[in-house]
């Protein structure tokens, strides 16, 4: 795999998703990478950074806010990305199932800049009979998404937070 390739599949990714309202970033995830059976196994972390960015400035050039996924081991040390390349332009979602888990745990070890917390492969959801993923955002995506104009928004979709008692006026 190299930049050609990951602009490609971003490319196929904004395909499938154009024409949505999305209120979370496009993530990049690259897991498996580890596994000698990998296409990317032997690839450098210099490598698998470039392929990172080409495809998260691919999904920006296209007007979506874009993010890294991986794990704690995969993002410190810059021994599988240079993880200060990519966080100077890109979100970053952090994965470790920590124990304690979380509430009792309040935040994953690691110590570069993070914007979402996935806490656990094993969560219950009411309505969904399997084991889900869980994470925790820092930020408010769907406000940084809806008023930046990314994800298929205008600048024109505002989030109203009314409460009881506002008076609120509509003008065609």
């Amino acid at each position: 795999i190299n930049s050609n390739e990951a602009i490609e599949e971003a490319q196929w990714t904004i395909s499938a998703i154009k024409g949505y309202k999305i209120s979370y970033p496009v993530v990049y995830d690259c897991e498996g990478f580890k596994n000698n059976d990998s296409r990317m196994y032997t690839l450098t972390a210099e490598q698998r950074t470039q392929n990172a960015l080409s495809f998260l400035n691919t999904v920006k050039k296209s007007g979506y806010e874009g993010m890294l996924y991986g794990s704690v081991s995969d993002l410190t040390d810059n021994s599988a990305f240079n993880i200060s390349a990519i966080e100077e332009m890109y979100k970053i979602w952090v994965a470790q199932y920590k124990n304690p888990p979380y509430p009792q745990s309040q935040k994953p070890d690691y110590n570069g800049k993070y914007d979402m917390w996935q806490y656990t492969d094993r969560g219950r959801v009411m309505g969904i009979n399997a084991l889900v993923d869980r994470n925790i955002a820092y930020k408010d995506f769907e406000d940084i998404i809806v008023s930046g104009g990314y994800n298929n928004y205008t600048n024109d979709n505002h989030i109203y937070n009314y409460k009881v008692g506002d008076h609120v006026n509509f003008d065609k």
